[in-house]
């Protein structure tokens, strides 16, 4: 490989922009006479599906993944969510290269305060720090926050379709089977509301690229003193995930 003798040992090689136009040029686009989202949804996997069963947009650019527009909206859009925090920094550097302004997660976790069930709504102000991506990219912090002007709007839209939901912050970790009952202790006592993987990806690449990035998420288990609640065969938690995929839906979206 040939590398540049005046590069500094520090500079980055890649340039998201260069490969993602790159990328849309070999698919047939031009990326300058095409028009990019500017708020685009990552949803996790059964949230996408649903989507995709009822039909909710159309699909546009291989960008990310394949990224759909909204029907009668062309500044909204929603790809399926990288599933790790390294899997989604890298989507979310795509999809801000190609023009992408705002990023919302809406995923699931597992919830660490015991009086969380499955299927209640959590919104994140950011997420405690367990994973490689943010060192990396020179966020060596114990909390990644979201961005909080669009949070509150989250929110605010949440308590406008009457949606109950918690806001705080969460734990984000890339070992999801290497969760130990000490840093489980640790987090609640720092006020953690679930634990996910994705996350700190998010908010990391946000902030280095100064886009505005936050989550909500759906709790599919608790862990409790004792136990560990699963919710994924509860009714519950398939009304959440229609819930929230008419929350996406509702008319605010398409005043955008």
């Amino acid at each position: 490989m040939f590398v540049n003798k005046n590069m500094d040992r520090n500079d980055v090689l890649t340039d998201p922009a260069r490969l993602v136009r790159l990328e849309l040029e070999n698919a047939g686009y031009d990326m300058d006479g095409i028009h990019i989202p500017k708020r685009v949804f990552l949803l996790a996997d059964s949230l996408y599906d649903t989507m995709l069963t009822r039909n909710c947009g159309e699909y546009r650019y291989p960008l990310g993944g394949k990224l759909f527009v909204f029907h009668g909206n062309e500044e909204t859009g929603f790809i399926k969510g990288h599933m790790c925090s390294p899997a989604i920094a890298t989507q979310a550097e795509d999809l801000i290269a190609g023009g992408v302004e705002e990023l919302i997660h809406i995923g699931f976790a597992g919830g660490l305060q015991t009086d969380l069930k499955p299927g209640d709504i959590v919104l994140t102000d950011g997420a405690y720090n367990d994973t490689a991506v943010a060192r990396l990219y020179g966020f060596d912090k114990d909390f990644i926050g979201s961005t909080k002007t669009l949070t509150d709007e989250l929110g605010e839209h949440l308590t406008k379709n009457a949606i109950s939901f918690r806001r705080g912050k969460h734990w984000t970790t890339d070992a999801g089977y290497h969760e130990t009952w000490g840093q489980i202790m640790d987090y609640r006592e720092k006020g953690a509301l679930c634990v996910e993987m994705e996350g700190v990806g998010l908010f990391t690449i946000a902030n280095y690229r100064k886009c505005a990035a936050s989550a909500v998420y759906v709790i599919s288990d608790v862990i409790g003193g004792n136990s560990w609640e699963l919710g994924w065969s509860e009714s519950a938690l398939d009304a959440s995930v229609e819930k929230m995929i008419d929350w996406i839906l509702s008319a605010h979206w398409k005043a955008l």
